[in-house]
């Protein structure tokens, strides 16, 4: 940790940028100002020929008739910029550099914090859960709100930032951060980082970032082998005596998820309403997916059915009711449930809906349009990623006659 009197230090310099001539043949003079580790140039208005520059002392040399006049200018503005650090300082609060230029600039209100704003956003987010985000979409993004105020601290040693102060860098040393510090993995940082690209949108749109920090970024989403369980691994599952109504009930919803297709959320809010009696005597679930407000229709095989009636107080299965406890608890049940069963992969309810793609659809023939309407996928891109699973067990089923027919 760097010590406390480097922390408070500011360094200023002036240079003569030789990267641009104005239309007299002169270049102009800018402001660099030095705190914390970073730096910001600010143009001074002012400009000089680069070989009456003196680089050593920062000023201009004699020889230039306007000299007293251009150095006595640098000197004011070099104290005006040490009285606004002066001021900045002794109100206490955390500030960054940019924070200090605006102040310089003589911009009257002070800009947007970072903190500040992602509360603001997430109070909106908060709004929406139930109408078009679900819980754990909410929560992802409260996480991220308090990933970066986690790192702040960490990394910068301040509580807040300003909004306009987030940059390619900023974005790049956060994402390591989650990774490293948070333990988070690859996709899982990745995701809290677009939470953060999404609540910055506006921010963006509005100017207050002047350009967006996250074009300059490029990661990209590892593939992912997605498990799921095998026709044995269900079969023990459905077997198991249970000695607990509460363990047997999870046990219950993890495979009416696996004979459906439907998430947490969606399984959560199944009603009565979302099933539809054909006119052959078969029922259909007809649900508009929490999540992507999509609509799947998933018919009801025999062996979900049976789960229905089981939890109906009638023979009537849009009489079902059950207690769906929070996703936390019924991963904890299911950890429980797999070892009972000897199944080494780790079960929980998005491992459902993999086992619903994989061995009960594709896997017995069900095209992949029907099963992406199922799912509730937008397009079937996104199902194929489940093809792609059952393509490699293919290959590893066959790897034993391709050593024999060589």
């Amino acid at each position: 940790m760097q010590p406390y009197f480097k922390l408070m230090d500011i360094h200023l310099s002036f240079l003569c940028r030789a990267s641009f001539i104005n239309k007299e043949g002169k270049n102009p003079i800018v402001l660099r100002i030095s705190y914390r580790g970073q730096r910001k140039d600010i143009f001074t208005g002012l400009y000089c020929l680069k070989q009456d520059w003196v680089n050593t002392i920062g000023k201009v040399a004699s020889s230039d008739k306007r000299a007293p006049i251009i150095n006595r200018n640098l000197d004011a503005i070099q104290h005006k910029v040490r009285g606004c650090f002066d001021e900045l300082i002794y109100s206490k609060k955390p500030f960054t550099i940019h924070i200090l230029v605006d102040k310089v600039k003589g911009r009257e209100e002070p800009p947007q914090t970072l903190v500040e704003y992602l509360s603001g956003k997430l109070i909106e987010v908060e709004q929406r859960v139930g109408i078009d985000i679900t819980k754990q979409t909410f929560y992802k993004y409260r996480r991220a709100k308090q990933y970066v105020e986690d790192f702040l601290l960490w990394k910068k040693s301040v509580r807040n930032i300003a909004v306009s102060a987030i940059t390619e860098e900023f974005l790049m040393q956060f994402f390591n951060f989650l990774r490293k510090e948070k333990n988070n993995g690859h996709n899982s940082a990745l995701a809290i980082l677009n939470c953060l690209k999404t609540t910055l949108r506006i921010a963006i749109k509005k100017g207050t970032l002047q350009s967006n920090p996250f074009d300059e970024i490029s990661i990209s989403a590892k593939k992912t082998y997605r498990e799921y369980l095998t026709k044995d691994e269900i079969d023990r599952i459905v077997s198991l005596e249970l000695g607990s109504e509460y363990i047997e009930r999870t046990r219950d919803i993890f495979l009416f998820a696996c004979y459906t297709g439907l998430s947490y959320s969606d399984i959560q809010q199944l009603d009565r309403n979302h099933i539809i009696l054909d006119s052959d005597g078969t029922y259909h679930i007809a649900k508009s997916r929490q999540k992507t407000s999509i609509i799947s229709i998933i018919p009801i095989i025999p062996a979900a059915f049976r789960i229905l009636l089981k939890y109906s107080g009638s023979d009537d299965i849009h009489d079902f009711c059950w207690y769906v406890p929070s996703n936390q608890k019924l991963n904890k049940n299911l950890k429980v449930i797999g070892q009972l069963a000897n199944i080494p992969k780790q079960l929980h309810m998005h491992l459902a809906r993999h086992t619903f793609a994989t061995t009960v659809t594709l896997s017995n023939g069900v095209p992949l349009e029907t099963v992406s309407k199922m799912l509730g996928h937008a397009s079937t891109k996104m199902t194929q990623h489940y093809a792609k699973v059952l393509a490699e067990k293919v290959k590893a089923d066959m790897a034993s006659v391709i050593d024999v027919f060589r």
